[in-house]
Formats: structure tokens, C-alpha cells, sequence
């Protein structure tokens, strides 16, 4: 059983929990869905899984490398889109014949149009009736979408079909807002939980984070409200507070949670 093999038996929440990798770049890697992430990041992912579940992730590097090789070689080659392995062979057929057909139709509208004048009227049917098909099959925004997916192509796969384009994209919850509003001078305490790189502020002005990013917040006191996507919570707590700020929503944590969720650091 290889390393990914070992990791999808776990599970993504597991994964998660033990390693504090944002669960997004964990589903993205057990997916092998690698070019969410940068070299860096990826690299120092796989360190921490390696690290953490003592096992050798060599072979999720080298794919990645692999794939980044590929990516660039083609990156100036024609786009495609075709069928994987085990789907229905006629949607691939009928793509590439009616390419073929309308290419067939263009070269020959040429030559007509460039032979004589008389002979014109061929031209028409030949184009009206081969190259409508493919404008239907391969519209802009088909391939727009695909080229967006490219990246995303398996080794052995030449390209990918519409339907799993389409699946690749997964709804995201919007959320626009993340405001701290401090009611009097407080120190704050932050850590990035993707990187886990450690800042801190003392304020008594309000101050935006990242909404689309997962914070871990550590204060020397509880007067603090917060605005979450617009809506306001409030709290009043003389003594020190931690939070969590995870997939969009705000959750106050005890000391002993904080620490968990931060790789056993109270700060």
C-alpha cells in the first residue's frame, strides 16, 4: 500500500485534526489535486504529514515535480478536450469527427473561393452544415473552463472530458468579512493555521483579517466584538480569551483547545 493509499484511509478530518493543515489543501492532496498549492507549500505539507504519521511521502513529490514538468511542456500546445479511460467512447468520436469535418469544410471553402467565382455556391452547405456542430461542442466557455482545469490531467490521460470539468469545481462559501473591533487597548495574539507563523497587535481600533483564511486568536482580555460576513457577536470577559476562526464562523475555545488546534503552543 503506497503512502496516498495509507492517508486516504485516515481520512481528510483526521489528517486535519493531527496535522492542522487547512482541510483544503489535505482534500487537495489526497485528490492529487496539487496546483492549489505552490512548490513551497506543498513541500512543507508533505514534510508535516511525513513528520507527523512517520512515513515516506517521497512519491507525492515526484508526481508533483512530474506534473509541473508536463505543465510546462505544454503549455504552449493546442487545447483539447476528449474522454478519460472507462467513459463512453461516442462523445469522443463524434468531437474529434466533427472537427475533422469542419477542418475539411475550411480548407475547402478556400480552394473554391480561390478557383473560380461560379463555383461559389459549394462553399455554403459545405460550411453551414460541418462547422455549426463544432461551436456547439467546443464553445467559448467550454473551452475557457477546461484550460482553467488543464493542470489537473492525470499522467496517462491525454485529456479530460466536459463532465469531469464540470466536477472539479466545487461550490465555495463566500464570505467577505472578518473584523475585529476591540471596545478598549488589547493585546491580540495571531496565528496563520495554513503556515502557523505567529503575529501579534495592541489596539484599540478595529481591524480586518482575511475572510477566506483560518485564524487561531489568543487576547489579553474579552471586551471584543466581531463582525463575521456582517453579522455582529459580542463579548465581555475580563479575563484572557482564545478563539478560533475556521470555514467562515468564529468559535470561542478554552486554553487547553487553543493549544490543541496550535500544535500544542499556548501562544
Amino acid at each position: 500500500m503506497t503512502g496516498l493509499e495509507k492517508l486516504r484511509e485516515i481520512g481528510v478530518e483526521k489528517i486535519h485534526d493531527q496535522t492542522h493543515i487547512a482541510r483544503k489543501f489535505v482534500e487537495d492532496i489526497l485528490n492529487e489535486k496539487y496546483f492549489s498549492m505552490n512548490k513551497i507549500q506543498f513541500a512543507g505539507f508533505v514534510s508535516i504529514i511525513e513528520r507527523d504519521y512517520n512515513m515516506d511521502l517521497h512519491e507525492l513529490i515526484e508526481a508533483y515535480n512530474a506534473r509541473l514538468k508536463k505543465e510546462n511542456a505544454e503549455k504552449d500546445e493546442p487545447f483539447v478536450v476528449s474522454v478519460q479511460e472507462g467513459e463512453k467512447q461516442e462523445n469522443k468520436k463524434g468531437i474529434y469527427i466533427a472537427a475533422s469535418l469542419a477542418a475539411a469544410g475550411v480548407l475547402l471553402a478556400i480552394f473554391v473561393f480561390s478557383s473560380a467565382v461560379d463555383e461559389a455556391p459549394l462553399q455554403a452547405p459545405v460550411n453551414k452544415v460541418e462547422s455549426e456542430p463544432v461551436y456547439d461542442e467546443l464553445n467559448n466557455s467550454t473551452i475557457e473552463e477546461a484550460k482553467t482545469n488543464l493542470t489537473q490531467l492525470e499522467s496517462g490521460s491525454a485529456v479530460l472530458a466536459a463532465e469531469e470539468i464540470n466536477a472539479t469545481v466545487e461550490p465555495v462559501i463566500q464570505v467577505s468579512k472578518f473584523e475585529i473591533i476591540p471596545q478598549s487597548n488589547l493585546w491580540i495574539g495571531i496565528v496563520d493555521m495554513d503556515t502557523f507563523v505567529r503575529s501579534q497587535k495592541l489596539t484599540s481600533s478595529p481591524f480586518e483579517l482575511a475572510a477566506d483564511k483560518e485564524w487561531l486568536l489568543v487576547m489579553g482580555h474579552g471586551f471584543v466584538n466581531f463582525d463575521v460576513n456582517g453579522e455582529e457577536i459580542r463579548f465581555k470577559d475580563a479575563k484572557k480569551v482564545w478563539f478560533a476562526y475556521e470555514n467562515g464562523k468564529l468559535t470561542k475555545l478554552s486554553r487547553r483547545e487553543f493549544k490543541e488546534k496550535n500544535r500544542g503552543k499556548a501562544w
